[in-house]
């Protein structure tokens, strides 16, 4: 039996034609008020409201349609998760210009906040890698007010692009969602495995480790692994190590540890030395949200993949593609 609907205590505007069903409808719809709005401006119950726009349906008053674009995405992000075994897969609309690299990561940052943004709650540890595409993520964020949240720095510090070191992305993120900024100060890397090998017994390492040990989230990107790759000290620390790490089948990098094809950590000049989580820690955290995409990281994107390290990616739409193209 249909719900009863109670009548509208407040004169239906004329141009409706005394009809209150589609003022209702005129409101929600055109307008985009809630239904809480419309009850008030009705004067009636929100279950009212909800049984007018149902009648609206049913009377082709509106006509609802899903666009073709957004289907193609939902279905291509639906085969994405399922080839490589993915809780989650999302993937950015076509943009105008694919090669024009601040559009993609900025459209990349929106879509990777809106992913991230149900999963925050006061029982959120979020760990937050570094990069220009986790920057922009923080950016997109909209501001809430989250204080029991933590966001937790997951890699040592580094002086590359200000904006974009594991500091700061850490503490724009916490900014944005009023949440509390757990940062550390030691380097990416140290001189020698010995010194890191001391730094890690100090207390204060210890605890900040801790916390990392208990995120429930890490936010995360992946690079690739070429001479135009910048890490951790701007231009020079690459430039020393990276033909080595090539050299033994590393072809991106992840929160500073290189990977090869299979998604296993490549050991090179900087083993021993880095400080910051491990991958074996990484696979221990409940939801790891990768954001990456754009052409020249296809390699890094299928390595990452492919060692598991992602239960769910935010990419772009002609990543997806490729990557279903490809064999997982």
């Amino acid at each position: 039996m249909a719900a009863k609907i109670q009548e509208a205590t407040r004169p239906v505007p004329a141009q409706f034609g005394g009809d209150v069903t589609a003022w209702a409808t005129w409101l929600y719809y055109a307008e985009g008020k809630t239904q809480a709005d419309v009850a008030s401006a009705l004067g009636v119950s929100r279950a009212s409201v909800s049984n007018y726009l149902a009648d609206a349906r049913r009377a082709g008053l509106v006509n609802i349609s899903v666009a073709p674009d957004l289907l193609e995405n939902v279905a291509i992000s639906q085969r994405l998760a399922d080839r490589y075994d993915l809780a989650g897969a999302y993937v950015s609309p076509v943009i105008a210009d694919p090669n024009e690299p601040n559009q993609l990561r900025q459209r990349l940052g929106i879509a990777g906040a809106h992913v991230l943004q149900p999963w925050l709650s006061r029982d959120t540890v979020l760990g937050v890698a570094w990069g220009r595409t986790i920057a922009d993520v923080a950016r997109a964020l909209p501001e809430r007010d989250l204080p029991d949240v933590k966001v937790v720095q997951i890699s040592g510090s580094s002086l590359g692009d200000e904006a974009t070191t594991p500091e700061s992305c850490t503490l724009l993120i916490a900014s944005r969602l009023n949440a509390k900024c757990l940062n550390y100060h030691a380097p990416a890397v140290v001189t020698s495995p010995e010194l890191r090998d001391a730094l890690m017994r100090e207390p204060i390492l210890e605890k900040h480790f801790e916390r990392i040990r208990g995120c429930n989230i890490v936010l995360l990107g992946v690079g690739e692994l070429n001479e135009q790759t910048r890490w951790a000290y701007g231009d020079d620390l690459l430039e020393q190590h990276a033909a080595a790490y090539q050299a033994n089948g590393a072809i991106g990098v992840m929160i500073g540890r290189f990977i090869d094809a299979a998604g296993k950590e490549v050991e090179g000049p900087l083993t021993g030395r880095q400080i910051g989580i491990e991958l074996g820690q990484l696979m221990h955290v409940p939801v790891r949200l990768c954001v990456a995409g754009g052409a020249e990281k296809y390699q890094a994107i299928r390595a990452m993949l492919a060692g598991g390290y992602a239960t769910h990616l935010v990419t772009d739409f002609a990543m997806a593609t490729r990557l279903l193209e490809g064999n997982p």
